[in-house]
């Protein structure tokens, strides 16, 4: 226990010093500040109107009201700063176009008049090395106002906005130390995981560079934006340290080095999806939508409809608000609400993300990985050892893919909510223990799919047809050893929905008529979706959409491990169970096609894609000798190169 806490504390502080080096290299080398304008701002920009976008040209912009206001506590004043304007009074008379003046810490540095049509201006705001911190602003000498239907006192249009130093400048205090703290109870929690001292701060020093990258980014140093990082790095460090600690306690026995693993890659997912879904250049997207739907079901409204793209009305079921309202109370209302959802929703996917670990190391069955035929390792062994690699590469999959983040970021909380409750109804069909006979697995099972059907009505459909074909599955295909878990899938199935359907959706007859009618109607009409594409178009759409949403590495990867399973285990119950749940999204990828109604079929393939991706790996891995075996394993490497840095790549684009 000494050495364990010594060991943490070595990583601590190593994490921590490399954390603030971080945070001061990657400020320096990108430390221009841009205001966009196809989002919302953040709070410490005050004194301009929503964005607003000129359809023919794609141009995005802002008016300004008479006083704009830029905060920026802790910058580096000891540098020059250039201010990059591209403006436009937008004045019919060109002498009617106000002057903008330019005050830094409330010194007029600039006025410069204003043109008819957008010009660029440049001005900078001189050094004053005596002061950290910056309050920028602009005002407009003269406003007007539209008319009797737009009362807004509109100075000028603003089209771009940065400010960049003309040298290497001092990262903000608040997010260095941030950074630091972050870094090291990460650190230590990654050593408390039981891994070795130099995977403990390797781990801890590529950790580092990620948050040390997002923390600097943008508006993230100039906000209470340290804080939230620093306090959601440490809830995630303590969690994952008491889940090992328990874990490990529970089996009277160390973790695995992929259950390490696992565990590892999921916090750190975690913390890092937090922090750009927390970041203040983040767009609020659907969020604000649910923060104000949570905040009708703390008032004791439950029963609502929302408008889904193309106009159509469909119930709105209220899970993931009753789950976060459990929490309510550690945030005010107001904006506040659309963090502790995202929290909530992205903390459950993670906990999803793991239990596929839990699902294929106990149910690999009879699938084994291929190898060369001198191998000594025993047959149960090697067995044993490839699904557990093949299971930790799941769990980092489910993190990666494109589709599950995209989700959370354009603000369909509810959706991706849902999505991973039907995970943990998945992870628990595929259990041994989840049979008739067990009674209270199957009740637990229940609750599972009456919680995801009572969270998103896409899901209800995706995952009500899912348990049918794998209830079927398991009894035409399990022999007699699955059809008790056949019983108790399809058991469990009726009673979920007889639940969900006298809980809610009973409520809601007059709309499921009016909505299915005209449902038929545009589908034997032939008539376009909500983007205008037709049957033809959106069939042509799907190799596209496969790539953007799954990504090419992890369709290779999967389809490898889909054909070694058709080989080698096509009576699994996990093989089966995945069989099912990839029916009722192909289904639903026919049904996105022929009709104008999307179910996010897409996003529902998640866990069954990322097992057979894990499957898939591994099979490369392990496959043939010689000059074959490096050509397979060197191919399995560059697929899980490409799968991670199309995650990556998914989670710092979704900043801008």
């Amino acid at each position: 226990m000494i050495g364990a806490i010594g060991r943490a504390a070595a990583a601590a502080v190593l994490a921590a010093l490399f954390g603030a080096v971080w945070s001061a290299l990657l400020y320096a080398w990108r430390p221009a500040i841009t205001v966009e304008f196809d989002r919302d701002y953040p709070k410490n920009l005050t004194g301009l109107y929503p964005p607003e976008r000129d359809e023919p040209t794609g141009l995005t912009f802002a008016w300004t009201g008479p006083d704009v206001t830029l905060r920026l506590p802790g910058l580096d004043r000891r540098a020059d700063w250039t201010l990059d304007l591209r403006v436009r009074g937008a004045r019919g008379i060109e002498a009617e176009n106000p002057d903008l003046v330019v005050t830094a810490d409330g010194l007029v540095v600039s006025t410069r008049h204003s043109t008819r049509d957008f010009s660029n201006l440049r001005v900078t705001i001189p050094a004053r090395g005596e002061r950290r911190g910056l309050v920028l602003g602009l005002q407009a000498s003269a406003t007007f106002v539209p008319g009797p239907a737009d009362r807004r006192a509109l100075g000028v249009m603003v089209d771009r906005l940065t400010l960049a130093p003309d040298r290497p400048p001092l990262v903000p205090h608040a997010a260095m130390t941030s950074a630091a703290l972050a870094s090291a109870a990460m650190g230590a929690a990654l050593a408390l995981l039981g891994v070795t001292a130099g995977s403990a701060i390797g781990g801890a020093v590529l950790l580092s560079a990620a948050v040390a990258a997002v923390l600097a980014r943008g508006f993230g140093p100039f906000t209470e934006y340290p804080q939230q990082v620093t306090a959601l790095a440490a809830w995630i460090a303590l969690a994952l340290a008491a889940l090992a600690l328990a874990v490990q306690s529970w089996r009277g026995q160390p973790l695995r080095n992929t259950a390490r693993f696992a565990a590892a890659f999921s916090a750190a997912a975690l913390l890092l999806r937090l922090l750009v879904l927390l970041h203040p250049d983040m767009p609020i997207g659907d969020a604000m939508f649910h923060a104000h739907r949570f905040q009708g079901v703390l008032g004791g409204t439950y029963y609502f409809t929302s408008i889904a793209p193309g106009g159509y009305a469909f119930p709105y079921p209220p899970g993931l608000y009753v789950v976060a309202s459990l929490f309510a109370g550690l945030v005010r209302r107001g904006a506040a609400d659309m963090a502790l959802l995202r929290v909530v929703t992205a903390a459950v996917d993670a906990i999803a993300g793991l239990l596929l670990y839990t699902a294929v190391v106990k149910t690999a069955g009879s699938w084994h990985p291929a190898h060369a035929p001198a191998d000594p390792q025993p047959a149960h062994e090697r067995k044993d050892a490839a699904s557990r690699l093949a299971a930790a590469i799941a769990v980092a999959i489910y993190n990666l893919v494109p589709v599950g983040f995209a989700t959370l970021t354009t603000g369909n909380l509810t959706n991706a909510f849902a999505q991973s409750v039907a995970v943990f109804a998945l992870v628990l069909m595929t259990l041994e223990e989840t049979r008739l006979d067990r009674p209270g697995w199957t009740m637990v099972l229940t609750v599972t799919l009456a919680a995801a059907y009572l969270s998103h009505t896409g899901t209800l459909a995706i995952l009500f047809a899912a348990t049918v074909a794998i209830a079927i599955l398991f009894a035409l295909r399990g022999g007699p050893a699955l059809r008790p878990a056949a019983a108790a899938v399809a058991a469990a199935t009726l009673a979920a929905a007889a639940l969900a359907v006298a809980v809610y959706y009973a409520h809601f007859t007059d709309t499921y008529r009016t909505e299915f009618a005209r449902i038929g109607h545009e589908t034997a009409s032939g008539a376009a979706d909500a983007g205008g594409r037709t049957i033809e178009q959106r069939l042509r759409g799907v190799p596209y959409a496969l790539r953007l949403y799954l990504g090419t590495p992890v369709l290779l990867l999967a389809a490898l491990g889909a054909a070694d399973w058709f080989r080698r285990s096509r009576h699994d119950r996990l093989v089966l169970a995945i069989a099912g749940w990839v029916v009722a999204c192909v289904a639903f990828l026919v049904i996105g096609i022929v009709t104008p109604v999307d179910m996010r079929h897409y996003l529902a393939s998640l866990p069954a894609l990322s097992v057979a991706a894990g499957f898939g790996a591994t099979w490369a891995w392990g496959i043939g000798r010689g000059s074959n075996r490096v050509f397979w394993r060197l191919a399995a490497a560059l697929l899980l190169a490409a799968a991670i840095s199309t995650g990556v790549h998914g989670w710092w684009a979704a900043l801008g």
